[in-house]
């Protein structure tokens, strides 16, 4: 009876230490809903994506002959819920890196260009008025490997 009840205690010890972390899925998500905004040139939608987008003239200058497909994560950076940033105007946030490939395709005809490589660090803001936007992207780092 003994050996019943240490087993027992043994495995639910197990099953409750051996938690795995959380799949962060919002880089699907985000990544997603982005690439859809840049290939129809939809300046909303990206916004939404973006913790600091740049203004709909440039968005709309830097996508004009070429947007992105296929966008694939690679890679997840854990997150430390310890470790907070603070912006320029003093709202706190965590970050955590994302890296991913996608394909640059030509807009006039559709043609694949490049394969992209590169990493995003997602924000969550957890001080001021963006807490309720989720996590977003910034400081995108593109390498590009043309075909």
């Amino acid at each position: 009876m003994k050996r019943i009840t240490y087993l027992t205690l043994v495995i639910a010890l197990a099953v409750i230490s051996c938690k795995k972390e959380k799949k962060f899925a919002e880089p699907e998500y985000i990544f997603a809903k982005w690439t859809r905004a840049v290939e129809r040139l939809n300046y909303a939608d990206y916004a939404s994506c973006e913790a600091y987008p740049k203004e709909e003239a440039v968005f709309k200058e830097i996508y004009r002959d070429s947007y992105y497909a296929d966008l694939m994560v690679t890679g997840v950076e854990g997150l430390d819920e310890k470790k907070i940033h603070q912006d320029g105007k003093g709202d706190s946030f965590m970050s955590r890196n994302v890296q991913f490939e996608c394909s640059e395709i030509r807009r006039k005809d559709r043609k694949p260009l490049r394969v992209l490589r590169g990493d995003v660090d997602f924000i969550k803001f957890i001080g001021g008025d963006r807490v309720k936007q989720g996590w977003l992207m910034w400081n995108r780092k593109i390498i590009r490997i043309d075909r």
